[in-house]
């Protein structure tokens, strides 16, 4: 599960969205306060125990995701989570504004190669039955 605050490869987009001046709260769905939890490695563990679970263990693992800006930009262009929730919701022109702003902010991650490097993270949880 990604972690709050969310990791630079998912703020990214966020940052995107602000740059070309993206309202985002409406496009995007929330989750209900009473069937939420914190995005943490106690929250996400505290999820478990509260399931009975036995040996409940979270850690934060961390990793630099390599991949090509077109794969990154098509994601969300063809509605893929909620940075695609957004997208889905925007007209051509400020589709355009996003993507300028999408390459402008990217090109601090890219590399000889062309290839993104996103410094990212994601919460790892185990347990076992009781």
């Amino acid at each position: 599960m990604w972690p709050y605050p969310p990791p630079e490869a998912q703020s990214l987009w966020g940052e995107v969205f602000d740059a070309a001046g993206v309202d985002r709260r409406a496009a995007t769905p929330t989750v209900d306060a009473d069937g939420d939890f914190p995005r943490t490695p106690d929250g996400l563990a505290g999820l478990l125990d509260q399931a009975g679970l036995a040996g409940v263990r979270c850690d934060t693992i961390t990793w630099a995701h390599r991949t090509d800006p077109e794969a990154w930009w098509s994601g969300p262009a063809n509605g893929v989570s909620k940075p695609g929730l957004v997208m889905e919701t925007q007209p051509a022109a400020v589709i355009s504004r996003i993507r300028a702003a999408y390459d402008k902010l990217t090109a601090r991650y890219r590399g000889p190669d062309g290839l993104l490097t996103l410094p990212t993270a994601a919460l790892l949880a185990s347990a076992s039955a009781p």
